[in-house]
């Protein structure tokens, strides 16, 4: 009986000895980098559709409450740099801070990064304004109007959220 304890234990070591060590887990893979997708291309024209309808720099391209790009920023005006010497166009820099001071700043460090970038900056290539896009739908629009009190849905004061006469009436075409 010792005999075969011992034959069972040598063959369990033996083979626990012989297996390939687990692989880890967290360890990035060897060899060849990253393969990339066959729809790469096809993402790249529609980014970069997106940046030519939006063509905004905001307040999340920077580091908060400093006039220094930060690395989101940096990437978006690179694409954007490439973007403008292809097709042209005026930067809008949207913000919502009161503060003129950082204002001028962040309009500043845009125009060095631009003009470090190669781009011509002599002419009107950014402006402050909102961002660009398609805009609201009516529906959130009447909502916002709802909201401020300067429209009133119909049977408010008014059929059709026309104008009202002192009496409470609509007025007659």
């Amino acid at each position: 009986m010792s005999r075969y304890v011992v034959w069972t234990a040598c063959v369990c070591v033996i083979c626990v000895a012989c297996n390939k060590p687990n692989a880890r887990l967290n360890a990035p893979p060897h060899g060849t980098p990253h393969e990339t997708s066959d729809l790469q291309g096809t993402f790249v024209y529609m980014t970069d559709n997106a940046l030519l309808a939006d063509m905004t720099v905001s307040n999340i391209h920077f580091y908060p409450h400093r006039a220094t790009l930060n690395t989101l920023g940096q990437q978006r005006l690179s694409r954007l740099v490439s973007l403008l010497e292809v097709h042209g166009g005026t930067i809008r820099f949207n913000t919502d801070i009161d503060d003129e001071e950082l204002i001028e700043k962040r309009t500043d460090a845009i125009l060095t990064f631009l003009a470090e970038a190669g781009v011509d900056t002599t002419g009107q290539v950014l402006v402050e304004d909102l961002r660009g896009g398609r805009g609201m739908d009516a529906s959130e629009v009447i909502l916002i109007k709802v909201f401020e009190a300067s429209y009133q849905p119909e049977g408010v004061g008014g059929a059709g959220g026309g104008p009202s006469t002192a009496s409470g009436g609509t007025q007659s075409p």
